[in-house]
This record gives structure tokens, C-alpha cells and sequence, in this order.
């Protein structure tokens, strides 16, 4: 499908401008609402355009600039607000050393899907005699063989912009590239002097495209409809699915579960894909659907489970509906599939539910049950760790349910406690909860501020592991939240140290001698205020370690957050 955009510049005639104002007006007029921008020397002419239209009362026809602190902010928070509206975003970095700092942020984005257009500054190539020519010895150091090449793995496409091209052509170029499947980050570099070169911007009319699969053909649906239809169990197992526009795309899960009597997996999801209080939800473990059912439909996952030594992980017949389902960014993809329909996931399973009659009583029945064993257990695990008065993962996520609303953007990236927080708050809105997709920690603090200036009157709340919150470089973050106001709730589950690490390595030696000591090197023994460096802001901060104050310091964060101020509580929970 085609997105229909206006020209990316309003004066219906030739126009001479420079590259940089050039790019800063195409962002805007397809569709670009920030540039989160980490500034060097590179980006001289951007900033000499971007001042040059406010001056002239254009301000509208850009981009707002979005100063970051750090480029992994910057990422993150793109990332955030692209995943909030399903539209691209702009990042600006500086040369190679500012590309190398986007790190994990880029893995993240690159495996959620995210579309990010990078733009990156290069080194200037002249030495004087034009304009941009280089002035500093850091111009020199600069200078390097192939700076795409940092994160080209994890771009859709990448490119160097030179002039006398059209610089609007190469951001339509690189926005359709990034929102079309599969979507993900675009890199361009462009040098100094390019950038100040002065252009012949004629008005383009070129729409600037979102491409991807639709549903099945009627070939396709009829086959999976035999499947439904002839299928006692079905169950969907789901991870990316619920991306935007979500209520469109959560709505045709909903749709087809009902009427197949589906049980429904969110497994590792990016995104809400299904609403956790629903009686068709029975978790986020794909062994209840594999041990279970007798069809499985595998809708736009790319990890379905975990292949172990058996040749089939299920008796049920597998069915695969994914855009792309031999997955090529992945170097293996060992799934054992038994019918692939390549198409939208979504449109699809919403053509069958149409086309299916009412199911029997007994096939929605078995997953209900399924579901209410499930919540029981969330329940009981819950009331053990309460009447002992213990401060876990489950007992402070029960605890932050009680502060999310139907407004409320839950934005994760906890590691080991996740399974907690899924468990514990049933968030149900599509759009509400967001994770980073990818093994980047960090990317929560980020994300966070970015879901929150997409979406102003959500209160977002990032819960977090203490690694991840460290990871974010949370000064910087938090320095971002407060210039552009945009206040986020981060609760830290702090549990001391590396609990993923220390479960993975006990996992893979559960008799070794790291095992038998509890794999010290897992453990920070130092004890420090993660909360701190939210205080260089004057965020509303406080620790807590006790379960009986957690009400009270939720509902004071969540105040103080409403009222414009950021908040953090380092809660410390003891290692699930």
C-alpha cells in the first residue's frame, strides 16, 4: 500500500536551498515529527538551517530537534515513539564515534522492527576552500575507511548523501525503505560540505511508500480455514503482532480467538498482541500450546520456542503466517513448519474469523480453563510471597498494577523479572505496553521518554532490571526527560547484581563449582541509590525495601509524575 504525503516542499516552484535545510523540510513533509539529535561538529550546516527557517517563520515546516545527551538515548527514545505510532523517525549522530555509540540501541531496533532513519555526519573530505572544509585536528581523526559498516548488519538500507542530488529523494528513499517490510533502521551519512552545498529543490511529487504483504489469497484462507475448522485445540502463538495501528491488529486476534475458540501465546512479545485478561490468553510459555493443541498458528513470531533434541516439539499441525517467513536476518531458523503462508498475520486470521460459524461450547472451554489455571497460579505465587512478607518481582509488579490505567504505557525491559511483571499486570489496551525486541539492555530509559512525547497524556511507566537501568545511562536520560518535559515513571527491579547470568550459568552446570557458590561474579555487593542520578533534575526519587511502603511510594511516584515532575524508585527485590 502507498502512504500519500504532501511534497516535501510547499513553494510550487524551483527553489535554491541548501542540502541541510533541504533534509530538514523533506523529514517534515513525509511525515518525520522529531529529529533526536546528539550534536558535533558535523552538523553545522543543520543547525545554521534549522535557525535560518525559524527566522523566517517556518518552524512548522520542520522537524522539532530533539537535543539527546547520548546517542543511545536518542535511538531508544526514536525507537520508543516510532513503536508508539507506528511512524519513522529521525536520528542524528555524530560521525563514526557517534554511530559506534548507537551500539545495542541499533540491535534493538533492528530486531523489533523499529523504522529509525540515522543520519550521520561524515568527516569533511576537503582540507580548505570550501565551504565545511576541515578546521580542527578532530576532523583528521575522524576520518575513517567505512563507517557504514559499524551497523550496516542492522540497516535496511544505507547510502551517502551527494549533491547535486535532491536530498529530499534520499530521505523519501530511506523513510520508505524503513517503514516497509521488513521495517527497520536506515543509515545515511553525508559530509560537511555537502550539506552546505546549495540545491535546485524543484517540487517532487513522489508519495512516499509503505510496502508489505496483505492477507492470504482465498486459496490460502480456505486451506487454514479446514485447518480451524477440523482442529479441536487451536492455539496462536504471537510476538509482533500487536504493532501499530495495534487496536486494528489486536482486534482481528481477539476476533479469530473467539470465534475458533483459540488459546493465544504472546511469546517474548515486542508488544501488547493479545489483551492479558482475556479467558482465551493462557500465557507466554509456547509449551502450553505445543503440549496441547492440534493446531498451532505461528502469527509473526520470530523465536516461536526453543528447539530441544526432539525432532518435533508437537504432535499438532504447525502452521507459519508471517511477511517473512524464512526469517533472513536470521543466520539459523531451525523451526520445523508444516504449512507457510506468506502474508500480514493479522488480516489474515481476521478473513477466517469471518468466514467461521460459531464454535462449540466445549472447543473455547478447554483454553478458558487453561487461562483460569494459569491466573490461579499468578494468584497463588502472589499470596505465598505476601503472607511472608517478602519483597519479590511478583509481589512489587502486583503492586505496580495498581497504578496503570487504561491510559498507562507499560514500557519493559527487566530480563528476569518479566515473567513477573507479565503475570502480574494484565494490561489490555493495545498500545500499552512496549519491550525492546531485540538483547540491547538499556533501552527502556530511552524508549520511555520517547513513548511519552508520542503519546503526552499516557502516564508511561518503564520498569526495569538494575542492569538495565544502568545501561540506559540514566543521567542522560533523565536530563532528556526534563528539558523536554516529558516525565516517565522508572521503577528499578533491583536485585543486585546479574541474575541472568547466574541463572544461565547454573542452568548449563547445575553441579559445577560456579553453581555450588552461587557464581559470585553475578553479585554487586556494593549497595547504592540507583534512584541518584534522577536527582540531577530534581526528579521525585526514592528507595524502597520494605513491601509494606510500596503502595504509598507508588502512589506519591505516579502523583509526582502526573504533575510534570520524572520520577524513579529503586525498589530492591530479592532474585526470583
Amino acid at each position: 500500500m502507498t502512504n500519500p504525503v504532501s511534497e516535501p516542499d510547499s513553494n510550487p516552484t524551483a527553489v535554491d536551498r541548501t542540502a541541510a535545510e533541504r533534509f530538514l523540510r523533506a523529514f517534515h513533509s513525509y511525515g518525520v515529527d522529531r529529529v533526536f539529535a546528539n550534536l558535533g561538529t558535523d552538523h553545522t550546516p543543520l543547525l545554521e538551517a534549522a535557525a535560518a527557517v525559524r527566522r523566517a517563520g517556518d518552524e512548522d515546516e520542520i522537524p522539532d530537534i530533539v537535543s539527546s545527551p547520548h546517542e543511545f538515548a536518542a535511538m531508544s527514545a526514536a525507537h520508543g515513539y516510532a513503536a508508539v505510532t507506528g511512524e519513522p523517525q529521525v536520528v542524528l549522530v555524530h560521525v563514526d564515534v557517534g554511530t559506534q555509540n548507537l551500539g545495542a540501541a541499533m540491535h534493538n531496533a533492528h530486531r523489533a522492527g523499529a523504522p529509525v532513519f540515522v543520519l550521520a555526519g561524515l568527516a569533511p573530505v576537503t582540507d580548505a576552500g570550501h565551504s565545511g572544509s576541515r578546521d580542527h585536528p578532530v576532523h583528521y581523526f575522524q576520518d575513517v575507511f567505512d563507517q557504514p559498516g559499524i551497523v550496516r548488519e542492522y540497516c535496511r538500507w544505507s547510502d551517502q548523501y551527494r549533491p547535486p542530488a535532491d536530498p529530499a529523494e534520499t530521505v523519501r528513499r530511506g523513510l520508505e525503505r524503513a517503514v516497509s517490510h521488513p521495517p527497520g533502521p536506515v543509515y545515511v551519512t553525508a559530509t560537511r560540505e555537502a550539506l552546505s552545498e546549495t540545491v535546485n529543490a524543484a517540487p517532487v511529487t513522489t508519495s512516499r511508500r509503505r510496502v508489505g504483504p496483505g492477507g492470504a489469497d482465498a486459496s490460502e484462507i480456505e486451506r487454514l480455514l479446514s485447518y480451524v475448522r477440523d482442529a479441536d485445540r487451536p492455539a496462536v502463538i504471537t510476538s509482533d503482532i500487536g504493532r501499530a495501528p495495534a487496536d486494528d491488529r489486536v482486534g482481528a486476534v481477539v476476533a479469530f480467538a473467539e470465534a475458533a475458540g483459540a488459546g493465544v501465546v504472546e511469546q517474548t512479545p515486542t508488544t501488547l498482541c493479545f489483551p492479558r485478561d482475556h479467558d482465551h490468553h493462557i500465557g507466554y510459555d509456547p509449551e502450553v500450546a505445543l503440549d496441547r493443541a492440534d493446531l498451532v498458528i505461528l502469527a509473526e513470531t520470530d523465536v516461536p520456542w526453543i528447539p530441544d533434541e526432539r525432532e518435533s516439539p508437537t504432535d499438532a499441525t504447525v502452521v507459519q503466517i508471517d511477511p517473512a517467513p524464512t526469517k533472513p536476518t536470521y543466520p539459523r531458523w531451525p523451526f520445523a513448519i508444516d504449512e507457510t503462508i506468506q502474508a500480514d498475520a493479522a488480516t489474515t486470521l481476521e478473513a477466517v474469523a469471518d468466514r467461521l460459524s460459531q464454535t462449540t461450547e466445549t472447543s473455547g472451554s478447554f483454553w478458558r480453563d487453561v487461562a483460569a489455571e494459569r491466573r490461579a497460579d499468578a494468584a497463588d505465587r502472589l499470596s505465598a510471597d505476601e503472607s511472608a512478607g517478602r519483597l519479590t518481582p511478583t509481589v512489587l509488579s502486583a503492586a505496580v498494577s495498581s497504578i496503570v490505567d487504561d491510559d498507562t504505557i507499560v514500557v519493559e525491559d527487566a530480563v528476569t523479572s518479566r515473567p513477573a511483571i507479565m503475570s502480574q499486570i494484565r494490561l489490555s489496551e493495545p498500545g500499552s505496553y512496549f519491550w525492546k525486541g531485540g538483547a540491547g539492555l538499556g533501552w527502556a530509559g530511552g524508549a520511555g521518554v520517547g513513548a511519552k512525547l508520542a503519546s503526552p497524556d499516557s502516564r508511561v511507566i518503564s520498569l526495569v532490571g538494575d542492569g538495565s537501568y544502568l545501561f540506559a545511562n540514566p543521567s542522560a536520560c533523565a536530563l532528556l526527560a526534563a528539558e523536554y518535559d516529558a516525565p516517565t515513571l522508572t521503577v528499578v527491579y533491583d536485585n543486585q547484581g546479574w541474575n541472568a547470568v547466574e541463572g544461565a550459568t547454573k542452568a548449563q552446570y547445575p553441579e559445577g563449582a560456579a553453581a555450588a557458590d552461587a557464581v559470585p561474579e553475578s553479585h554487586i555487593e556494593t549497595r547504592v541509590d540507583l534512584s541518584a542520578p534522577a536527582t540531577l533534575v530534581d526528579a521525585h526519587t526514592r528507595t524502597v525495601d520494605d513491601p509494606d511502603e510500596l503502595p504509598q511510594a507508588l502512589e506519591a511516584a505516579a502523583a509526582a509524575v502526573d504533575s510534570g515532575t520524572p520520577a524513579v524508585l529503586d525498589v530492591t527485590v530479592e532474585r526470583p
